[in-house]
């Protein structure tokens, strides 16, 4: 990939759906990487996914609040974040997460090796 600065206007993209309730659009991407935006509507998320063993993913909650429920060692684990939180998914982390505030959950995420995102 040549050297470069590539500037994206996100209201000119699509938005695209997941099951669950989820609405995305990616507005950045590189070799190793995609960035995207995620709104997700009162008691809806994403559906539980796993991702490839070399795959991260980071959120930051720009608004609204949700739970996050992952699965390690035979357990499920459940984590709440609002707005202002960072949240780090390690890699190949079987995940969900639902909006459990009243209005709208807005999260700017990135995806590493998202060629491989999902199993």
């Amino acid at each position: 990939m040549p050297n470069r600065i590539v500037v994206t206007k996100p209201d000119q993209l699509p938005w695209q759906d997941l099951p669950g309730g989820l609405k995305y659009k990616f507005v950045a991407s590189g070799s190793r990487f995609l960035t995207g935006i995620a709104v997700v509507q009162p008691g809806m998320g994403e559906c539980w996914h796993k991702h490839a063993d070399d795959v991260e993913e980071s959120y930051y909650v720009l608004r609204g609040r949700g739970t996050m429920s992952w699965k390690s060692g035979g357990d499920t684990h459940t984590l709440d974040f609002g707005s202002g939180d960072a949240v780090y998914l390690s890699l190949g982390l079987e995940n969900e997460f639902t909006n459990t505030g009243t209005d709208e959950l807005w999260i700017l995420f990135t995806i590493t090796n998202a060629e491989k995102m999902r199993d």
